[in-house]
């Protein structure tokens, strides 16, 4: 995922549409306006040193202070108001530390579910090193993603929710030698999770999830099977989330670079929190998110710790 990418995508939606959103009261939406910090060591990130030294090694830390605008808008359709079109990255996604922009339709059915059809346009495309693993001087190219999620929320109003997405990647340039590690892929993900509230202001989501990843290369093809729990809290006007989460990973084909098949343990923290009509400014809040996502792997070149931290102000209107 290409954070810069999503953040200009974000930028440009929320802007254009919020001048609209006082011409009806059909339009809805949030404006966020941060600042923060970042650090990855991941050396299969572009964000990190284009000098490798060593691909035998864990990758060393660069860090970044970032500006971004995060946002979404929407607008409610039919007598009722039970369906809308909606652009942008949702509330609930940011809370457990997902940045994913998304252009979708909400539909509100009578027995308590809710139909979400989405289209992800950048949440997989960004930039890539031609070959990562080349020592030296390396080179970046471009990778293009179409991911597509379904969800049903909430399903008869049980606090069941089912989470569906299929997507695609491939590479401009590819430039590893090894056809065992051609990345050009399509992905299919699925999640279930249950929300249970013990009152009104508090409640735990638990998750589980499996990916599998079908790439041309197949030490690059891998299945995944994740499990996450979300506990939120609200009190006045603080709201408080922490999501934990932990993902095992397993890779199909023999690494020939390394001479051994790869298994990941992923790990992830992550918290969120919002102080609403901060200094009595109605629809003003302020807000802050910071985690951790840790790598654990038994190859030492895909070890990585990447951290990030933001507060900034929300408006909803």
């Amino acid at each position: 995922m290409n954070t810069k990418t999503i953040l200009s995508a974000a930028i440009l939606s929320v802007l254009s549409a919020g001048a609209m959103a006082s011409e009806s009261s059909r339009w809805s939406g949030e404006l966020i306006f941060g600042s923060g910090f970042k650090s990855t060591n991941s050396n299969l990130s572009v964000e990190s040193d284009a000098l490798l030294g060593d691909n035998t090694k864990k990758g060393n830390h660069s860090e970044e202070f970032i500006g971004m605008v995060l946002g979404n808008i929407a607008y409610d359709l039919g007598e009722n108001r039970n369906q809308r079109f909606y652009i942008g990255t949702s509330r609930d996604d940011l809370a457990v530390g997902d940045l994913a922009f998304e252009i979708g339709y909400q539909f509100d059915m009578q027995n308590g579910t809710q139909i979400d059809i989405a289209y992800l346009p950048t949440v997989l495309s960004g930039e890539v090193w031609q070959n990562p693993y080349l020592e030296g001087h390396r080179k970046e190219t471009d990778i293009e993603g179409h991911a597509y999620r379904l969800q049903f929320n909430n399903i008869w109003g049980s606090g069941f929710s089912l989470d569906m997405a299929y997507a695609t990647t491939e590479i401009e340039h590819e430039d590893i030698q090894y056809s065992e590690l051609l990345r050009d892929s399509e992905m299919y993900y699925i999640k279930g999770s249950y929300t249970q509230l013990f009152t009104p202001q508090m409640g735990l989501m638990t998750s589980v999830g499996y990916v599998h990843n079908d790439a041309d290369g197949e030490a690059q093809t891998y299945d995944q099977y994740e499990l996450e729990m979300t506990y939120f809290v609200s009190h006045n006007a603080h709201t408080f989330a922490v999501t934990g989460g932990y993902a095992y990973r397993e890779y199909e084909g023999y690494n020939p670079i390394y001479s051994k098949t790869r298994e990941d343990h992923r790990h992830k923290l992550f918290l969120a929190y919002e102080y609403a009509n901060i200094g009595g400014w109605e629809n003003w809040s302020l807000v802050s998110f910071a985690g951790i996502n840790v790598n654990d792997t038994n190859i030492d070149f895909y070890k990585s710790d990447d951290y990030l931290a933001t507060i900034g102000l929300s408006y909803k209107f």
